[in-house]
């Protein structure tokens, strides 16, 4: 059973990781593994964008495990937490898919102990962080600086986590790392990991199939600016000259890695100077949805593919300088990949909130949603992945489209399913009284007709199969391209 490990470093891990648990929400496919073990690698424990993409990892985690393996569908993938790769259930390590740093409440001056260290070696010290580097608390991150970094995330190559993690690598497993390059823990964590899981003396098992691994990459770039303050503790007019600098290093410095993907954007709109905790929360960015499917593409890629001579490297670009991009800005086979999978999301989302609860139809009686929207656990889970406003779906697209480059493929404001698709509404015959495109009738009458035809006695998986099946019949026959 092939698995993706997926290392999530620092704040932009995060965010990327949420956008792509998004898209396999939607039935995005990811080949050539079973299962997607998401390991999110930041010590700012506080961190909001961290902590609302654990919480979705959570809630898909248990909608997934109610439905089971399916060939196709909303929520196929299987996602997972370290801990739960393995048989062993005294493993030793938390179930949970945040590295624990066991809180780190020092500043990086007690980090060293420095006040212990001889003479020579403060001096050392001193030449290599600043006072502001010696003085920064640890609770919340490293703060744009990857020097602090790369000495703090030495704990993880040592960590009882990276010892389960390499216990139970099995031959066939894959392993991708998602980092931005022009902040702190991003910058240094991404080298330090690859280094360590590449390092032909290294202490950790299963050393061959760690070395012989297929491992990917995406390098995030600048994409956003924060607002300048006075005594801010990240300057944005510095993430270019730390991404020149970072990427001479990588030049020479990523063993063994077999296909890279480098992503960027023009900072516009500044986001609020945050540099930790709960009140660094970004909206989702198209940047962010690119680094997802990055993490498909390089799953598509055949083993054979993979190892055919030099590294891959991928660059993306768009159609057209659009600050507003639609489906039809997107390459054919981006636009392929994704499209038709948000598209029935969204159609799903929309009816779940606005017709699901006071439908009156033999498919609601026969699954019994009157008690079971109400009284089902599961059910109420459903509706946090779609409509939380904290880390839903619904959030997550309404913040993509907000961003100064808005992603903004849907009319989110419009509740006619005709209207949904930016730039290509579902035709409608006037003179045709049974033809009103996409209506919730003919929705509606598809569910009564698909109820009839899935054999599946759990109401909660066969509400989740009808809408795909429905949603899959209103893309092909009423919107058919876009």
């Amino acid at each position: 059973m092939a698995k993706l490990f997926l290392f999530g470093i620092g704040g932009t891990g995060s965010r990327v990781i949420r956008s792509l648990t998004m898209l396999l929400a939607s039935g995005v496919e990811l080949p050539n593994c079973d299962r997607v073990v998401p390991i999110i690698i930041d010590p700012d424990a506080h961190n909001g964008d961290m902590n609302r993409t654990v919480a979705l990892l959570q809630s898909y985690q248990q909608v997934h495990r109610r439905l089971g393996q399916q060939e196709e569908g909303f929520f196929k993938t299987d996602i997972s937490t370290l801990s739960n790769i393995s048989a062993d259930a005294n493993g030793g390590v938390k179930d949970t898919f945040i590295f624990d740093f066991g809180g780190i409440n020092q500043s990086f001056r007690q980090y060293l102990h420095y006040d212990q260290l001889s003479v020579d070696s403060k001096a050392m010290v001193e030449l290599l962080f600043t006072q502001d580097n010696l003085e920064s608390p640890l609770t919340i991150g490293f703060r744009g600086s990857p020097n602090v970094g790369s000495v703090v995330l030495n704990k993880v190559v040592e960590s009882p986590e990276m010892r389960f993690f390499a216990d139970n690598f099995q031959e066939g497993d894959r392993v991708f790392f998602v980092s931005s390059i022009f902040g702190g823990t991003g910058a240094a964590g991404f080298p330090l990991l690859l280094k360590n899981l590449k390092d032909s003396n290294t202490r950790l098992s299963n050393a061959r199939y760690l070395r012989e691994a297929l491992t990917g990459a995406v390098t995030v770039m600048p994409y956003f600016a924060l607002q300048s303050e006075e005594n801010q503790v990240i300057d944005s007019n510095n993430f270019l000259t730390k991404t020149k600098a970072a990427l001479s290093y990588y030049e020479h410095n990523l063993p063994g890695l077999d296909a890279l993907y480098y992503l960027a954007d023009t900072p516009d709109t500044p986001y609020d100077n945050q540099p930790g905790g709960t009140q660094q929360k970004n909206k989702a960015h198209l940047i962010e949805l690119l680094a997802a499917l990055s993490i498909v593409d390089f799953m598509q890629y055949s083993d054979a593919e993979l190892r055919s001579g030099a590294p891959h490297f991928h660059e993306y670009g768009l159609g057209g300088d659009s600050m507003e991009v639609q489906f039809g800005h997107l390459p054919d086979e981006t636009r392929e990949l994704v499209a038709k999978h948000l598209t029935q999301m969204l159609y799903f989302s929309r009816y779940h909130k606005q017709h699901l609860p006071t439908d009156k139809a033999p498919y609601h009686d026969n699954l019994k949603l009157d008690y079971a929207l109400r009284n089902e656990p599961i059910f109420r889970e459903l509706n946090n992945l779609l409509h939380s406003p904290e880390f839903g779906i619904d959030q997550w697209l309404q913040e993509l489209s907000q961003n100064r480059r808005a992603f903004r493929p849907f009319d989110l404001n419009t509740d006619d399913f005709n209207a949904m698709i930016a730039g290509k509404p579902v035709e409608k015959k006037w003179n045709d009284f049974f033809n009103k495109g996409l209506s919730h009738n003919w929705l509606l009458d598809n569910l009564n007709k698909a109820d009839k035809s899935i054999n599946e006695p759990d109401n909660f998986k066969k509400l989740l199969a009808l809408f795909y099946d429905v949603t899959d019949k209103a893309f092909e026959e009423k919107v058919k391209v876009v």
